[in-house]
């Protein structure tokens, strides 16, 4: 997995690139939560995510889970309709109640080159 951040006035953007799986599901939560402790909104771009599984996702779950609680914004944009579906098999939306667009919904343009 890769990724690249960005922050400004508040909020921050993840890009992150690759394979969700359990050996870096613990890394994207931690990402999550440093750069959710110093932004009031954390935009998370999937656009260049490739696959992902439960064990995956998990860390990002209960990350987002605990920013919500803080009365900080994530949402996820560009996901690909496969993982959308992942996503939404295990509950992670419907769970949170937050925002899940995929690719071709969303206005943010991002390009999987922009992850480093």
């Amino acid at each position: 997995m890769d990724y690249r951040a960005t922050e400004n006035n508040g909020q921050a953007t993840l890009f992150i690139a690759g394979e969700l799986d359990m050996t870096v599901g613990d890394r994207v939560g931690e990402l999550l939560s440093q750069y959710g402790e110093r932004n009031q909104s954390v935009i998370v771009d999937f656009q260049g995510v490739s696959f992902v599984d439960s064990s995956g996702i998990g860390s990002l779950f209960f990350t987002t889970k605990e920013l919500l609680a803080q009365g900080k914004r994530v949402e996820i944009v560009n996901v690909r309709e496969e993982i959308l579906d992942i996503l939404s098999v295990l509950g992670f939306t419907k769970a949170l109640g937050i925002s899940v667009a995929k690719a071709d919904e969303t206005g943010f343009d991002a390009k999987q080159t922009d992850c480093i």
